[in-house]
């Protein structure tokens, strides 16, 4: 099989995720990298959103749900995540989708 020089062939299995290496430099807490590389997991690739809910996120982690919340407010105030309530066509709140970023401080 010929690869093309700009195209990339990934021959590592499924069941893995991928996040900036950055992440372990940053100046973040252990409880907010934890929890982005919790999202990271979840999140689609192409658009790098995750919806998982903040139960799902402290029992994955093993953490308790205020610490995902202080967690997941240090990544949105640093610029490594944006938070974005979703409602139902009622007006009822669904659930946050995360979408992950790179700071540009960072890049």
């Amino acid at each position: 099989m010929e690869i093309k020089a700009n195209q990339l062939n990934d021959g590592r299995k499924k069941n893995w995720f991928w996040d900036y290496n950055c992440i372990f430099d940053a100046d973040l807490t252990e409880h907010a990298k934890l929890v982005r590389l919790f999202l990271a997991r979840c999140a689609d690739n192409n658009s790098r959103q995750s919806f998982p809910s903040i139960n799902t996120i402290a029992k994955k982690c093993s953490i308790s749900r205020p610490t995902v919340k202080r967690a997941l407010t240090e990544l949105e105030e640093t610029g490594w995540l944006k938070k974005t309530h979703r409602y139902t066509e009622n007006g009822d709140f669904s659930s946050n989708i995360y979408t992950l970023l790179m700071p540009e401080a960072q890049g």
